[in-house]
């Protein structure tokens, strides 16, 4: 059973949609941050993260228990923590990110990305005093994700004109 309590993609009505934009072509995320922050501020930058989720627009995508909640923002540093130029902690214990592939379960409209991307700028303007993120690099960390999350759509909702 999957703790985010995904709809199964067999059981999804509607196309796979896929952003004509393809694969995300962005800029890494300088290695200074995986270095000023470590994993431990990596690991709470993600527990605040995935807190505003859970009481945002699109809960109903993640777990409902804290538990269950905290586990989904641990694997969520383990892949950040990577891509702040730390170990391959995510390849690791989970293996290859495949991250569309392992989102085509949930229904992602843009509207939803939207939303994830709201909680993850509010985290992301406290992530400097709270989570010791460098600040010269908060803009490129904004860039990659922005640009990302285009590639998680899957779904155009009614009134979409990606």
């Amino acid at each position: 059973m999957n703790i985010h309590n995904p709809l199964p993609s067999h059981e999804r009505n509607e196309p796979i949609y896929t952003p004509p934009t393809g694969p995300p072509q962005t800029d890494g995320i300088p290695s200074a941050v995986y270095e000023a922050m470590g994993e431990a501020n990596i690991i709470a930058f993600f527990h605040a993260f995935y807190y505003r989720l859970g009481d945002s627009p699109i809960a109903d995508m993640f777990p409902k228990s804290e538990k269950n909640l905290m586990r989904a923002a641990d694997k969520s540093a383990d892949m950040f923590t990577f891509l702040f130029g730390g170990p391959h902690l995510y390849q690791r214990k989970h293996g290859q990110p495949m991250m569309r592939a392992r989102h085509i379960p949930f229904v992602i409209t843009e509207q939803a990305r939207q939303s994830w991307l709201v909680c993850y700028r509010e985290t992301l303007d406290e992530a400097v005093e709270k989570f010791s993120m460098p600040a010269e690099h908060v803009d490129a960390v904004w860039k990659f994700v922005t640009a990302f999350s285009v590639w998680m759509v899957n779904a155009q909702a009614p009134g979409d004109t990606q």
